[in-house]
C-alpha cells in the first residue's frame, strides 16, 4: 500500500529500495561500533540541543567524555552530549515508560555541560555500556 502511494506521487521504486538499504547499512555499522547500544535519551532538566524531553530510541556510543546519540529512525543525525557526571543513582523503567528495549530497562541519570540533565535508558544488559566513563567502580573486598 505504502509503496503504491509512493509511485502515485511519483517516487521511484528504485529509491525506496537505495533508502532503506542505506538505513540497513547505517544500523549495521552503528551495531559493531566499540561499546555502542541501543537505547533512548530524553532531557529531563535544562535545554540540551537536540534533544527533547520526550524519550527518543535510537544508537548511542561514548566517546570519552561525549556521548554520541544516532536518533531513529533513520540514525543519519548524531547528537553530541558532552557529560559532566552521573547525576543519581540508576533505576529501573516503569512499565510502559520506554517502549521496544525489552523487559528490564535501566535508566541512568548524567548531569551535561550547561547544568542540564538527561536520561537515557537501555537494555539491562548493556548498564557498563550507557554508563561509559562514569561506571562505578565494582567494590571489592579484601580479606587480610
Amino acid at each position: 500500500m505504502l509503496i503504491a502511494l509512493l509511485a502515485v506521487l511519483g517516487v521511484d521504486l528504485i529509491v525506496i529500495v537505495f533508502l532503506l538499504a542505506g538505513v540497513m547499512a547505517r544500523r549495521h555499522w552503528l551495531r559493531r561500533q566499540p561499546n555502542s547500544f541501543k537505547g533512548a535519551i530524553r532531557v529531563v532538566e535544562g535545554e540540551v540541543a537536540g534533544l527533547s524531553a520526550k524519550w527518543r530510541r535510537g544508537y548511542g556510543r561514548w566517546v570519552r567524555d561525549v556521548l554520541v546519540c544516532n536518533k531513529a529512525p533513520f540514525l543519519f543525525r548524531s547528537e553530541l552530549v558532552l557529560a559532566d557526571d552521573l547525576a543519581g543513582p540508576d533505576r529501573a523503567a516503569g512499565p510502559g515508560e520506554v517502549k521496544r528495549l525489552g523487559k528490564s530497562v535501566t535508566v541512568v541519570h548524567l548531569a551535561v555541560e550547561g547544568g542540564a540533565r538527561i536520561e537515557t535508558a537501555a537494555p539491562a544488559g548493556d548498564r557498563e555500556r550507557v554508563h561509559g566513563p562514569f561506571f562505578p567502580p565494582e567494590r571489592t573486598t579484601s580479606a587480610r
